[in-house]
C-alpha cells in the first residue's frame, strides 16, 4: 500500500531524470560565428603540424547541415589538407569527395594549393566523369536491350497471330517460269 503513494514522486523522477539524460545528449548546432573561430584554430593547428586537433576543430563545422555550403567546403579543403600532412590518403579522399559533393565545380588553386591537393581533386572529378559516363553507357545499354526486346515481342506476336501461315503444312504454289521470246 505505500508504494501506491509514491508512485507520482517516482514517476516525476523518472521524467526528471529523463529530461536531464536528455539534455545531455542534445547536439548543439554550430555557428557560422563559432565555426569562423573553429577554422582559424584549425589552421593554426594545421600549420603546427597539430593534425588531431586541426581535425576535432574542423569536423563538426564540415559535417553541420546548416552552415552554408561554402564555410563546409573550405572546411573539407583543409581537413583533406590535414588528412594528406597525415599520409592518410583515404581520408583525404573522402573530405574531397565531400567538397566535390558541395560544390562539384571547384577547382583547385596551384598557387595556393597544395600539390598533392590538386591532384587528388583531379582524379576525383575524373573518376567521377568516368561513373557518369558508365552510368549514362549502362542507361543506353538498357535501353537499346529494352528496345530489341519489345521489336523481337512484336514480330513474334505478328507472326503468331496473322502471320499468314495456314500452318498447314501445303506448300506454296511455284512461281511461273518465264516465257521464252
Amino acid at each position: 500500500m505505500r508504494w501506491i503513494g509514491l508512485l507520482p514522486a517516482l514517476g516525476w523522477l523518472i521524467v526528471g531524470g529523463g529530461l536531464f539524460l536528455g539534455s545531455a545528449s542534445v547536439v548543439h548546432a554550430q555557428t557560422p560565428t563559432s565555426c569562423e573561430t573553429s577554422f582559424a584554430q584549425a589552421q593554426e593547428a594545421y600549420y603546427a603540424a597539430d593534425f588531431e586537433r586541426a581535425v576535432d576543430q574542423l569536423r563538426p563545422c564540415a559535417q553541420e547541415p546548416t552552415l552554408p555550403d561554402s564555410v563546409r567546403a573550405r572546411m573539407y579543403r583543409l581537413l583533406s589538407f590535414v588528412r594528406l600532412g597525415q599520409n592518410d590518403e583515404a581520408a583525404a579522399r573522402r573530405a574531397v569527395e565531400s567538397l566535390l559533393d558541395l560544390r562539384p565545380d571547384f577547382m583547385p588553386d596551384p598557387s595556393e594549393d597544395r600539390p598533392d591537393f590538386v591532384a587528388l581533386v583531379e582524379k576525383a572529378k575524373t573518376q567521377r566523369r568516368a561513373r557518369a559516363e558508365a552510368e549514362e553507357d549502362e542507361g543506353r545499354r538498357w535501353l537499346r536491350w529494352t528496345l530489341g526486346a519489345a521489336a523481337a515481342l512484336g514480330t513474334a506476336a505478328v507472326l503468331l497471330l496473322g502471320g499468314g501461315d495456314s500452318g498447314d503444312g501445303a506448300e506454296l504454289p511455284r512461281p511461273p517460269s518465264p516465257q521464252p521470246e
